[in-house]
């Protein structure tokens, strides 16, 4: 893994300008096609129609030195399922403080995981996409300020990660585009690496503005329900994050895994927890994995308090609030073996296989099948 990693970042610098506001262009490419096994069946985006758009994407990042420390990113990704719109991942200036801290200003990402920095540069992990209970996340950029600090502790080298900004994009909630304000994102990201073993802890909180649960507010109100509307309503609410991770590079063999943890206080979005562990062996320019992963999303029922019968409205207002509830409650797993095939040294062949369960629902039960071409250049 590490070694898939370490080639992406070269390539990616290799090309470092050594003029004065000289831009130095670099990119990635992922061609992905898939489809699920039945013609009844749905996941992850994917039906029994072969889709070409889903996890396709083309990236541009250029990147210039304008000397004594400043420098400046800019990244512009599109995507097969946004229609192929391009959009600013990354825009923003970096600056080396010392030898051991960068500052970074502008439109970053934010390091919620391992592979945020590689999230969408398929070349850079085994996978064809990283593991979509813990990756496919609704939002994974931000607005403001980063700080990485660089230094050893011990016989471990440390890299300390810290921001401070806000996101006011829609977000992508359920593959649709939900108006949102998220303000005062703060934390960190520490992880320790020595040899064959990487360490990696974060923590993250932020304020959650979503006015899409307005509308049920309102109707409580309505009613005198003001506590209610409250519970319902997603505005100023306080959310966090937890993320620990690990990888393990022994030779040709490796294991990593993540786990996670979040949830918005005073919001009827449930406390999620995911996590997935995975296993490959490298032979030559193979790479076989599997990867076992498990969610679950936990929602208590949030309408006891509130009068049965007074009116139709109000109890249509309580049957909704209690399918929303009960919507958020996951108990899911999911299995994926894959093969990866290095043919060039910046592209490589892959393939996977993915079966998915969800124990509250038999119906959401799938498969999938995709395969892919990716590369940076």
């Amino acid at each position: 893994m590490k070694k898939h990693v370490s080639v992406f970042a070269a390539c990616m610098t290799a090309l470092t300008p050594f003029c004065y506001g000289e831009i130095t262009l670099n990119g990635f490419a992922s061609i992905v096609a898939g489809k699920t096994l039945s013609s009844d069946e749905t996941l992850y985006r994917y039906d029994n129609d072969v889709s070409f758009e889903q996890d396709s994407l083309f990236a541009l990042q250029a990147a210039s030195d304008l000397g004594d420390g400043l420098s400046v990113v800019a990244q512009v990704m599109a995507k097969g399922k946004n229609d192929w719109e391009p959009k600013f991942e990354w825009a923003y200036l970096s600056y080396e403080l010392t030898d051991k801290v960068q500052v970074l200003a502008g439109r970053q990402r934010i390091p919620f995981y391992m592979f945020s920095d590689f999230l969408d540069v398929s070349y850079a992990y085994n996978w064809i996409t990283p593991p979509a209970n813990i990756y496919d996340i609704p939002f994974s950029s931000f607005n403001g300020l980063g700080v990485i600090y660089n230094d050893s502790f011990g016989e471990f080298n440390t890299s300390l990660h810290a921001i401070y900004g806000s996101n006011p994009e829609n977000i992508n909630l359920n593959d649709a585009a939900i108006e949102s304000d998220l303000k005062q994102l703060t934390g960190a990201a520490l992880t320790l690496s020595r040899d064959w073993l990487t360490l990696r802890a974060a923590y993250f909180t932020f304020e959650h503005n979503i006015p899409v649960f307005d509308g049920l507010a309102d109707g409580y109100r309505a009613f005198g329900q003001n506590e209610m509307a409250n519970q319902v309503q997603v505005s100023g609410d306080d959310a966090q994050f937890f993320e620990l991770g690990f990888q393990m590079d022994l030779t040709s063999l490796f294991v990593l895994g993540e786990y996670t943890f979040s949830e918005v206080k005073g919001a009827p979005l449930g406390e999620t927890e995911n996590f997935f562990i995975s296993i490959g062996r490298q032979i030559d320019e193979l790479t076989l994995h599997i990867t076992y992963g498990e969610t679950k999303i936990e929602q208590d029922a949030i309408t006891q308090n509130v009068p049965v019968g007074l009116s139709p409205q109000l109890d249509g207002l309580i049957a909704a609030t209690n399918g929303l509830t009960n919507s958020f409650n996951v108990q899911s797993q999911y299995t994926t073996l894959g093969l990866r095939w290095d043919l060039h040294p910046s592209a490589a062949l892959k393939f996977e296989y993915t079966s998915f369960d969800d124990e509250n629902n038999n119906f959401n039960d799938a498969s999938v099948f995709k395969t892919a071409l990716v590369t940076v250049f």
